[in-house]
This record gives structure tokens, sequence and C-alpha cells, in this order.
């Protein structure tokens, strides 16, 4: 369960909201000062699109909505009840929006710089939980990308999820103050977050 993960055991330590996928351009808020209901529906200007962040320090959760006015205005509402939980942020959430699922596998994964995901780009994983298996492959991939070569932004893989609405979480695999360069140890780490278990050999009847 995502909440059992040591880096999402304290409470949230910021949160933002992107329109349109434009995390360059977030509204961002540190989590003991959250935006007034009237703050808030100013931001979304009956936006039928939004996505939240929670950061647990350098980790992250995220969710997006598309739907009417009122559907998008009422998950933000709920996501800001989440944070002010703090510790008790994912139960909140799952109860208020149904996700995280225990035990749900993630869709797919992608590698790329912290609010800069599409103006830099991002490595698609198709099949993060077995991406250990070919991780040699994964990191040639990744050393020859836009991601790779870019020292500029912090590195993360976030893991996403379809079900029952769009989500994701997302670790660090860049170290702080080493040019943000990807981290080896750090993203095969976070690769066995969803690693699926090697399969064991069969073993003979007595």
């Amino acid at each position: 369960m995502l909440d059992d993960l040591p880096q999402f055991m304290s409470a949230p330590t910021s949160c933002q909201f992107a329109k349109d996928g434009a995390w360059e351009d977030a509204w961002s808020f540190p989590s003991g000062r959250l935006p007034s209901r009237s703050e808030l529906v100013s931001y979304l200007a009956q936006s039928t699109e939004v996505a939240f962040e929670a950061f647990f320090g350098r980790s992250f959760f995220g969710a997006r909505i598309v739907g009417s006015a009122l559907e998008v205005e009422a998950f933000s509402i709920k996501c800001l009840q989440a944070v002010r939980a703090q510790r008790s942020f994912f139960g909140v959430f799952r109860q208020e929006l149904g996700c995280p699922l225990p035990g749900q596998p993630p869709a797919f994964a992608e590698i790329g710089c912290v609010n800069a995901w599409r103006s830099v780009g991002a490595v698609r994983i198709s099949e993060p939980h077995l991406a250990s298996s070919g991780f040699a492959r994964l990191w040639h991939s990744v050393l020859h990308s836009s991601v790779g070569r870019n020292t500029r932004h912090a590195k993360a893989i976030e893991f996403a999820f379809e079900y029952p609405l769009a989500h994701w979480f997302g670790v660090p695999v860049s170290v702080t103050g080493e040019s943000n360069l990807v981290s080896e140890a750090l993203l095969r780490q976070a690769i066995g977050l969803v690693a699926s278990p090697e399969p064991q050999p069969a073993r003979n009847a007595p």
C-alpha cells in the first residue's frame, strides 16, 4: 500500500494545482497555508480539468480529474481536505476519491523533470513491474534521452494508475546538489518498489 512506503509516512509538506498539464505554471503553496475556497474557485475559473499534487519532501502523489466545472471544484476541495488531515492524508483521499487502491499495479511509468515534464520530455516505461529484469536497456535509454542529459531540473519517476481516476506517485531519482543527473542507484531502487517477484524454480518432489 502506498502509505506504507517510508517516503509517504509523513504529513504533506506542500501541494500544488495545475491546469492543462502546465506544471511549469503550477499554483503551489505550503501545506500550512492552504488557499480559501474563494481563492480556489477563482483559480479554477470554471475549468473542466485540473490536476493536484501533494509533496512529501521530494516524493509526491497526484491525481487528475476531467469533468464539469462543479465536479472539478468538488475534487479540488477534497484534495485540500486530505492535506488538512496531515498524516491521515491517504486515508481521507481514499475515502473521498477512492484511490490509491491497495495492491493496484501501475499502468505505466515515466522518468521526467519535476515541474518540467512536458517541456523537457519524459522516458516512458510501458511495463514498470518488469523493468528490473531489463534495467540495462532502460538505463541506456535514460542516458541518451533529453531527461538524462538535462542538468537544470530535479528528476523523478512517476508510477501512473488509471482507475478509479488518473493518479500517480513519484519518487526522486536524482541527488540534490549533484547536477540533477538521474542516479542509476536511485532509479534501480525506485523500480524495485513495483517490481514483480522473481519466479521461484520448481522443486522436485522427494
